[in-house]
């Protein structure tokens, strides 16, 4: 849920910013707390790194 107008276009702007280099979710639920992750990435390992 966003609360200002332009929480939505910055929620849509790092996912496909971030989504290259590993996983997004927006609006994630966060269990142990009443709150809510506006966005949660998760970068994506190499199997190529030194």
């Amino acid at each position: 849920m966003t609360r200002l107008p332009h929480e939505q276009l910055a929620k849509e702007y790092l996912e496909e910013l971030l989504a290259p280099l590993g996983n997004v979710t927006t609006s994630k639920d966060v269990e142990s707390e009443v709150e809510e992750i506006d966005v949660w990435f998760v970068p994506t390992t190499s199997s190529s790194e030194n």
